[in-house]
């Protein structure tokens, strides 16, 4: 008891001298790691730093202004928004902050190969660390600075979708936060499979004595509150062993978004979504399909077929090595049956010490096809079961890597009878220009859901800073320390 007395006076020391101002200290000196000790005198004065590194102790004291801390080459930062999009095939993390205008941008990128994922899912914890680490660690590079938090995609087969509704009095007269809040959990109240948890409640619309299509109930007067909702869940231990690849990785995680709902915040306008959409992101192990009518999402599912298995068929058809396949496809692949090209051969490496080999590009054509065809006919299976098949105005929107392929808007046009497009993420200023860059759409679509959310949360307290949350977090494990010991 006496050691806990003792652990919490150093504490809440510590923390009453923390000022409510967020951002974040960095490196002073090569070496060094990030400063354990922090104490103010007032909003501008700082009386105290010290860091610590693993060869020595380097005590800076007595700095009486941040201008000081600029001198000594001490970077100072809001908190980053950090996109995390945990792929089949690659890790990509981007990292944005604002700039002096208050806009969005791109300021760190990292990109690494994964193997640790079977669509969608992990299947190899250790390889999967490795990548997020590279991926992390080229974009801290970029950006000069550390962070801490991310907000990551989550896709896979286990993904499940429901729609409910529920209603609920009102109590005063006028819907309130608490009303609103009550009547999209009543509405979540759905039974689910004991191996899976909710991921999303989405509010489509509100309703209030009988006034239907409300997008914002609180303030409005009324009886009665009723709204629908889309609940989408995911598998449990899916989302624990996703969580341990992250936290192994030295990253906490703020949100996981389904990968559907995070690209259409890139890639989809509010017209499209209100005439009525369907989204279909095509990436290396799965296809994620979202369907958007009068602006609200109705339907999402996870197909666990994609751009990784027409690798895969480029690589049986042709006999030739995986990486050999992938170049093939993203250099030759195509959906067009051009005259021009019934001559066109190209080259295919051989696995083997015979000599490489030719193939006309129809044959490529061909395999392709049939692929997307399989792929077109679940999106097909999917659209019609969700029910919402005429509402489909604006057509689909493809995005992901998988859409690259060459003729597969014109192709899908002419399979499914409505618009097609392929869809690139929305351009974000800053190192790197990202527009047409499909792959980059689901990572682009976490910053901008991210930078909605936070616009969202009411303005943060004292107790809210970086720092004190490290303090509140540092409590409760030496607390649960302690119980352990007594």
């Amino acid at each position: 008891m006496k050691k806990i007395l003792i652990v919490f006076s150093i504490i809440f020391h510590l923390s009453s001298n923390v000022y409510a101002q967020e951002f974040k200290l960095e490196k002073i000196v090569d070496g060094l790691d990030e400063p354990w000790s922090l104490s103010f005198i007032d909003d501008e004065n700082i009386g105290d730093i010290r860091v610590h590194s693993p060869k020595d102790e380097v005590e800076i004291k007595a700095l009486r202004s941040f201008s000081e801390i600029h001198n000594l080459g001490i970077a100072i930062k809001d908190e980053f928004i950090v996109a995390l999009d945990i792929g089949t095939t690659k890790v990509l993390c981007l990292v944005a902050d604002y700039d002096d205008d208050g806009q969005l941008r791109i300021v760190g990128v990292g990109q690494e190969n994964c193997q640790g994922l079977n669509k969608g899912v992990i299947s190899e914890i250790d390889a999967t660390v490795k990548s997020i680490r590279k991926a992390k660690d080229q974009a801290r590079a970029m950006t000069n600075c550390k962070f801490s938090s991310v907000t990551t995609g989550i896709a896979g087969n286990h993904i499940q979708s429901y729609n409910g509704n529920a209603a609920v009095n009102i109590l005063n007269d006028e819907v309130t936060e608490e009303d609103k809040i009550k009547a999209i959990l009543n509405a979540s109240d759905i039974s689910i499979p004991p191996d899976q948890e909710i991921l999303h409640r989405i509010p489509q619309y509100f309703t209030i004595d009988g006034q239907m299509g409300i997008k914002e109930p609180i303030g409005m007067a009324g009886k009665r509150l009723e709204v629908n909702v889309h609940v989408i869940t995911c598998s449990t231990t899916a989302k624990k062993n996703l969580t341990k690849c992250i936290e192994n990785s030295f990253l906490d995680v703020d949100e996981f978004v389904l990968q559907p709902v995070a690209s259409s915040y890139s890639v989809l306008t509010e017209e499209e979504k209100s005439l009525g959409v369907c989204l279909v992101d095509i990436g290396g192990g799965t296809t994620d399909i979202a369907i958007f009518t009068d602006g609200d999402i109705k339907h999402t599912a996870v197909v666990p077929v994609a751009g990784q298995n027409v690798t895969n068929d480029i690589r049986i058809g042709l006999c030739t090595s995986l990486e050999a396949s992938e170049e093939i496809k993203k250099k030759y692949g195509s959906l067009v049956n051009d005259a021009n090209d019934s001559e066109m051969k190209f080259p295919v490496p051989s696995v083997s010490d015979n000599p490489d080999s030719e193939i006309g590009k129809p044959i490529l054509t061909h395999i392709i096809t049939c692929r997307i065809d399989e792929i077109f006919k679940q999106i097909q299976d999917q659209i019609n079961s969700s029910g919402w098949a005429s509402k489909i105005r604006a057509g689909i929107v493809f995005t992901g890597g998988g859409s690259k392929i060459i003729g597969l808007d014109d192709y899908a046009e002419a399979k499914f009878s409505m618009p097609a497009r392929i869809g690139s993420p929305k351009s974000i200023p800053g190192i790197t220009n990202l527009n047409g860059l499909t792959r980059y759409s689901t990572a682009v679509g976490l910053l901008l859901y991210r930078e909605e959310q936070l616009k969202e949360m009411p303005h943060r307290q004292k107790s809210d800073t970086p720092f004190v949350s490290y303090i509140s977090n540092l409590w409760a494990k030496i607390s649960t320390y302690f119980q352990k010991e007594l």
